[in-house]
């Protein structure tokens, strides 16, 4: 017999053991403080029990929430938490409105939707927001272990010049497409589908720059209590993890961008106007139909891809120019 009364539920029986557990997590955090304090040799500070384990669920909840975006976006390392676009550039587009546009239109505007989706800088907004992310949680420790002063500084400082980077990299002004012919609608719903996701991410930077520079800078400058230091930073966090989980919807868009622009695996391109058009990084199969002057050109300029048995690239851009081999 487990000992447990009968009239004890289920529920209840779970509410008893998390209770357990949460204190003797409690114990052990508290032993661990006591012991960092008096080795500094300071007194022991009384800290609020619940306000402690709050810190800890706190603290467990971002880094479950980075773990969690880190493995929804296949990053392995470091560095590819930086370069979001590498590893969602074969996003396939299936059921995306881009997807479903005709493939001449797609081809004939494919250079200007790559410069758009390629104009938003996340190859330098991802390294800022993460530097951003890293140095909040320096501060957040220097703060809970009361240690505020030339260290929370100098950090708060950089903290401010990459949020300063982030907001001038998110301040994109949209491209101006009133004036161009009728033909040119794909180009305004592919622009309509990054600013779905590129406003939102100029708000959270918006909101977390002005956050730091409104609160927190005076806050530590006016010599504060540490905790509520603290309090705001751990704020601060969460909004820069607000404008992190932004750029990877808007690196997701970008994405799905690059693959309609790139992807004409089985298409249909007989009527559609290659002069002048950017061909390089075209990926086709035997199954896509090319104009019938173009095809000898396109099959010159291509190479088959190893990853993707059947699918060739186009790797430079076609030209019917013939160069002499003899010296």
């Amino acid at each position: 017999m487990s000992g447990v009364p009968a009239h004890v539920t289920r529920g209840q029986r779970c509410d008893q053991a998390l209770g357990r557990l949460l204190a003797a997590a409690h114990q052990d955090l508290a032993i661990a403080v006591q012991d960092r304090l008096s080795a500094r040799g300071g007194a022991p500070e009384l800290r609020d029990p619940d306000l402690t384990i709050g810190r800890m669920l706190a603290t467990a909840h971002r880094a479950l929430g980075a773990s969690v975006l880190q493995r929804l976006a296949h990053q392995s390392d470091p560095e590819r938490e930086q370069s979001p676009i590498e590893y969602l550039g074969a996003l396939p587009p299936h059921g995306h409105p881009l997807a479903d546009r005709l493939a001449p239109v797609r081809i004939k505007y494919r250079g200007d939707a790559l410069r758009a989706a390629q104009s938003y800088g996340l190859r330098d907004l991802m390294p800022a927001l993460a530097g951003a992310r890293r140095i909040t949680e320096t501060v957040i420790s220097l703060l809970e272990f009361d240690e505020a002063g030339t260290k929370v500084h100098s950090s708060v400082r950089k903290l401010a010049h990459l949020l300063d980077q982030a907001r001038h990299l998110t301040e994109r002004p949209p491209t101006d497409t009133a004036a161009d012919p009728p033909a040119s609608d794909y180009l305004r719903a592919v622009e309509e589908s990054l600013q779905t996701h590129a406003v939102p991410l100029q708000r959270a930077v918006h909101g977390a720059r002005e956050l730091l520079r409104e609160e927190l800078v005076p806050m530590l400058a006016e010599f504060h209590s540490d905790m509520d230091s603290e309090m705001v930073t751990r704020d601060l966090a969460d909004d820069i993890e607000q404008a992190w989980s932004r750029a990877h919807d808007l690196s997701r868009a970008v994405a799905i961008v690059q693959t309609v622009s790139n992807d004409f695996v089985g298409d249909d391109l007989r009527q559609a106007k290659l002069e002048g058009t950017l061909l390089a990084g075209v990926r086709w199969n035997a199954s896509t139909v090319w104009p019938e002057e173009w095809e000898p050109l396109i099959r010159r300029a291509s190479t088959p891809l190893e990853e993707e048995p059947g699918v060739l690239v186009i790797s430079a851009e076609p030209s019917n120019t013939m160069v002499s081999a003899d010296p």
